[in-house]
């Protein structure tokens, strides 16, 4: 009995081993293509964030081109002219995709430009498949006088605005700015829309929106300090909410444009910041105006911040926020161009958020914009040499950054943008 009982035992090792070595064997055998699966959901994630930066060079080339094509160049210099901007853009971004050289169709009888470009992404993971390169292309074109368009100011109002007479020449430039868009040829009105975003020491979103954005009611207290006495929290010194500042927001959606929410709430300051208000998309020429001429100056300089609102004024995620006539369209909607003209005329000076200071914070939103294609110009108003390179950095490209150092070189840059603009449209 003990030998039969010793032989089954040896049996059954012996079918352990080979039942263990199968699975190891099958495991082993299902990894490969798990592994190829991995890396080609990898390799196509690098592929889909090449291709994001791609369509925004090729943008900036088409629009590039095209106004070559306005100053009467030739056909040539015009190519050159997107060339150059495709790969300095392509360089700047860091792109990993090798692509050819842009496709640039010049249409004279048409006034457009018409660009695409095929580019590989050199795969990592999905090599084990064979797949050594994903291409891609991209298209992008240019038209006249057709289209729709969102477009918001950001205007600086800090104290320094008030030397010299910078704000009355900063308002003569924007007024006419803003009638030259609005004369644009559209199909329907409404079809063109302005917004105007502000910005000082923080920037002031008014009653209106304050408790939409911090979900706190201005003109409340709150808590500073609070103390455990018989076993019960209360509440030992307060300060109150007696103005509607904002400060940016930490977190996740920091340098998001999701919309203020659980996790995503504005943060809020107590001190002061000038009157100066927000003023959501409309078309309404008499409501512009008159925003422009009541523009303050006083306070500090937070850049980011009022870059930060111009997104958000033109963002689609915030349509809940802002009036149902002022509800951004989609970013892919089509014959639809979304345009921010940056201004400042001091250096990025004022910080309330973590991770570095206004130029920091504000190169962070001005890449997040240009992601969602969105046009930046930028206007430098006797700026320094800071506020010049921060607003250098967050334009479209070279052709879209402009310094000014009197009243007539601020009203011919934005003239120049606003004819621009109001004349051109991406499409893809």
């Amino acid at each position: 009995m003990l030998g039969i009982f010793s032989d089954l035992k040896l049996r059954l090792k012996s079918v352990w081993r080979s039942t263990h070595g199968n699975i190891a064997t099958t495991f082993a055998l299902a990894l490969v293509p798990l592994m190829a699966v991995l890396g080609l959901a990898i390799d196509f994630s690098r592929t889909e964030g090449s291709a994001r930066q791609v369509q925004y060079a090729l943008d900036g080339a088409v629009l590039a081109a095209a106004r070559a094509l306005q100053d009467s160049e030739t056909d040539s210099s015009i190519r050159s002219v997107a060339q150059d901007y495709f790969d300095a853009a392509i360089s700047a971004n860091g792109v990993t995709a090798d692509c050819d050289s842009p496709s640039i169709s010049i249409l004279r009888e048409d006034h457009s430009i018409q660009g695409s470009v095929t580019c590989g992404q050199p795969s990592t993971f999905a090599g084990i498949m064979g797949v050594d390169e994903v291409d891609f292309t991209r298209f992008a074109n240019t038209a006249y006088g057709v289209g729709k368009l969102d477009v918001v100011f950001m205007f600086d109002t800090s104290g320094s605005m008030g030397n010299d007479g910078r704000m009355d020449d900063l308002q003569d430039a924007a007024i006419d700015a803003i009638a030259t868009i609005l004369d644009s040829e559209v199909e329907e009105e409404g079809d063109v829309r302005i917004a105007i975003s502000t910005y000082a020491n923080a920037v002031n979103v008014g009653s209106t929106y304050f408790e939409a954005v911090t979900n706190e009611e201005p003109d409340q207290y709150e808590c500073t300090r609070w103390e455990k006495k018989n076993r019960r929290w209360r509440c030992k010194s307060y300060r109150q909410i007696t103005d509607t500042c904002v400060t940016g927001r930490e977190g996740t959606h920091k340098y998001t444009d999701a919309a203020p929410g659980s996790g995503a709430w504005m943060d809020y300051e107590t001190t002061s910041c000038n009157s100066a208000t927000l003023t959501p998309l409309t078309y309404n020429e008499s409501t512009l105006q008159s925003a422009v001429y009541a523009l303050p100056t006083s306070g500090a300089t937070a850049g980011h911040l009022g870059i930060a609102w111009s997104w958000y004024l033109i963002s689609p995620s915030w349509t809940s926020i802002w009036p149902t006539s002022s509800a951004p369209r989609a970013y892919d909607e089509p014959d639809s161009t979304k345009v921010a003209i940056l201004m400042t005329d001091g250096e990025f000076n004022t910080d309330y958020m973590s991770g570095g200071d206004s130029f920091d914070h504000a190169e962070e939103f001005c890449d997040a914009m240009k992601e969602e294609g969105i046009v930046i110009y930028s206007v430098a108003f006797k700026a320094p040499d800071e506020g010049e390179e921060i607003l250098e950095y967050c334009a479209t490209g070279p052709g879209f950054s402009f310094k000014a150092s009197s009243g007539q070189q601020l009203a011919a840059a934005y003239h120049t943008i606003a004819t621009n603009i109001s004349d051109l449209r991406l499409s893809h």
